[in-house]
């Protein structure tokens, strides 16, 4: 799953500045390149290869300011198909949707923590990703923070990408790297970290790739939920030969 920040910080995608600007060269600007570089990893995971996708923080064809919108312009269907799915509804939405504000995660983390939910009573073996690609800092800090406490019993990690030059020293609590788990408004203490924020900015300076920081601790979180609910791998019956 993907959800991509269309606040005005971004600046006007018009203009080459933007970190919206589609370059006419085919260079790709930030958003493109963490949904290309993570998306290229995680799509085979995905059987059927459909993705949700969102944008928040825009003023969609109606005038009113979302802070979750498919991506895709359909009022129903938020899935598009592959990777590039996901790059032609981003690059179709800049056209239509007005960017706006303010920097608001939490209802896009209740709508992927709900899919995520659905799944708990069907098929236990699956698990989720979602991807945020932001600007800014969050503007709902605790209401993000409740998201991600309830969402902490769930089959879900969430990725996020600080893109800009914003500083994103409050984006590093919710990334509980430094041993101290989330803790809710209601004084509800997360169950798991599944949480990992990466600013892009900071790993071009250093040796390693966007993807490789983003999907360093996925494999620990996506065992940690597996092992805690005695979910374990099917059993592969290899035929034998005569």
């Amino acid at each position: 799953m993907v959800a991509v920040d269309f606040t005005a910080s971004n600046g006007n995608p018009r203009n080459p500045d933007s970190l919206h600007y589609i370059d006419p060269s085919g260079r790709l600007n930030s958003y493109q390149q963490a949904i290309m570089e993570v998306g290229e990893v995680i799509q085979f995971y995905d059987s059927d290869r459909r993705f949700p996708a969102w944008g928040f923080g825009g003023r969609t064809v109606d005038g009113t300011i979302s802070h979750c919108f498919n991506l895709n312009g359909s009022a129903s269907d938020f899935e598009v198909e592959g990777v590039e799915g996901i790059m032609a509804a981003y690059g179709n939405a800049l056209h239509n949707v007005s960017l706006a504000g303010p920097t608001l995660f939490g209802q896009v983390i209740n709508v992927a923590a709900q899919i995520a939910g659905q799944s708990t009573s069907g098929d236990r073996s699956k698990y989720f990703v979602l991807l945020i690609i932001t600007d800014g800092v969050v503007t709902d800090l605790q209401e993000t923070k409740d998201a991600l406490v309830r969402a902490s019993d769930l089959p879900l990690s969430i990725l996020i990408v600080g893109v800009g030059r914003a500083d994103f020293t409050q984006m590093e609590i919710l990334d509980a790297d430094k041993g101290h788990r989330l803790e809710s408004s209601t004084g509800r203490v997360a169950t798991r970290d599944i949480v990992q924020f990466v600013p892009m900015r900071e790993v071009q300076r250093g040796q390693i790739s966007v993807v490789q920081a983003l999907l360093e601790e996925l494999p620990g979180q996506f065992l940690s939920y597996m092992r805690c609910r005695d979910i374990k791998p099917f059993n592969l019956h290899v035929a034998e030969t005569p």
